[in-house]
């Protein structure tokens, strides 16, 4: 590859290294989740189970469509229950989280993805990609490599809504992806409630790219499915201090650095990402006054949708989470590393001095690398404790079920439940 030549992203030119160097990141975390990931089900996956137990009794389809489509919590978490499903149908009955935990985590390559598809519609340098690598493949979300559910869902939701968003930048030449927007755009929904943005935000798409025809189609659409989506939803208690709220919604967006050194820390860094993410934007509404050049116009709006996507996201865990939980839940992590890799992209889309756009990405791939790394050797012994935590639980609950005198288990009786309704068996006794 000719970084000379502008430091283009082409791929037929990317030389091996370059290539290995960008895979590195994806291949390290996924011998992570493969070696530290186990078969143990906790928290929430209990009340995924239970309720495949229940779809399983259900007589009429009335019934069964009703048990599928049942909040939990704030969510309609009809995705996750379908990959549980499904995995229990290649097992008998009994679902391996493990293999739950390689489906969710690859929907983290999907996103990628999408962005190296946008970093090449920039025909910006490889290095941006090394960079959104580093970013998005690393363990301060450790959650979602041995949670279930978590990686289904908090995985999961960011794959759907950049599915729907890129699908929906190629309307105006391709009407026909508006279908395939309306199907990613029901993935999200019912993925995650905070999915619900992605109906509002595809507005700004189709009207910055001139397709305002398909406008009238999308928003009778996403009426439809908030109105499926919130009939009978449990009415969820919220913060009503606006302090409150600003400081955990910012602190989500900035939380992937951590509280380490301070709650301030993420929540100043969340405040000025956004503002930063505003100011890159202003040209599409002052046009005349704000003349700031772009490499491509359909990425720019794109990384607009997904950043009001992401900002509504973080007003919506700032409503239902306290400040410390927005911040330092580790499974929620992933939002601000996606904002980080929009913010990024951003920067990467501006119309600059070639050399010097490959000296930013540069900058970003060098502080993104060290980040990963430290990510790593932070994380992995919490990993590695948290997975010996899970393999004696597992081990007590045999004892449990073979009679045998046992210490305390972590969620008894939920265990006990869907083992005997046979939605969970001893890894041993899978395929």
């Amino acid at each position: 590859m000719n970084l000379g030549n502008k430091g283009q992203w082409q791929t037929s030119n990317l030389k091996w290294w370059s290539v290995l160097l960008i895979l590195l990141p994806i291949l390290l975390y996924y011998t992570w989740v493969c070696f530290w990931g186990i078969d143990c089900p906790q928290l929430d996956d209990f009340a995924v189970l239970t309720t495949i137990v229940d779809i399983n009794k259900a007589i009429t389809l009335k019934e069964e469509l009703e048990i599928w489509f049942t909040p939990h919590n704030e969510h309609r978490i009809v995705f996750t229950r379908l990959i549980f499903w499904l995995v229990g149908t290649t097992d008998k009955g009994a679902v391996d989280i493990y293999k739950v935990l390689l489906i969710g985590n690859l929907t983290l390559v999907g996103l990628a993805s999408i962005f190296y598809r946008v970093i090449g519609q920039m025909q910006q340098s490889w290095v941006y990609a090394f960079a959104i690598s580093c970013m998005l493949f690393q363990m301060q979300y450790f959650e979602n490599t041995f949670f279930g559910m978590a990686a289904v869902q908090n995985l999961g939701i960011y794959f759907w809504l950049g599915l729907s968003f890129w699908k929906l930048t190629q309307v105006a030449k391709q009407p026909k992806q508006l279908l395939w927007a309306f199907v990613w755009g029901f993935f999200a929904t019912f993925t995650s409630g905070n999915g619900l943005v992605v109906f509002p935000a595809g507005i700004f798409i189709l009207w910055f790219l001139e397709a305002k025809k398909m406008i009238i189609p999308w928003v009778l659409y996403g009426l439809i499915i908030t109105g499926l989506y919130l009939h009978n939803l449990p009415h969820q208690n919220s913060i009503n201090n606006f302090v409150q709220l600003f400081e955990g919604s910012m602190g989500y967006l900035g939380g992937f650095v951590g509280t380490t050194i301070s709650a301030q820390v993420p929540i100043l860094l969340g405040v000025l990402m956004l503002f930063v993410g505003v100011l890159l934007n202003l040209n599409l509404v002052f046009v005349k006054q704000i003349p700031l050049h772009v490499r491509s116009k359909q990425v720019q709006v794109f990384l607009l949708a997904f950043f009001i996507a992401l900002v509504a996201t973080s007003c919506m865990v700032g409503l239902n989470r306290d400040i410390i939980s927005a911040i330092s839940t580790p499974r929620y992590k992933i939002g601000s590393a996606v904002f980080v890799c929009l913010i990024t992209l951003m920067i990467a889309n501006i119309q600059m001095n070639p050399r010097f756009s490959f000296l930013i990405g540069v900058g970003f791939a060098f502080a993104f690398s060290l980040f990963c790394l430290m990510t790593y050797y932070k994380m992995t012994p919490v990993v590695k404790a948290n997975r010996a935590v899970y393999q004696n639980n597992i081990d007590a609950f045999k004892r449990k079920v073979t009679g045998q005198e046992h210490p305390p288990i972590l969620f008894e009786k939920e265990w006990y439940e869907v083992w005997k309704a046979g939605k969970w068996d001893f890894p041993e006794n899978k395929n």
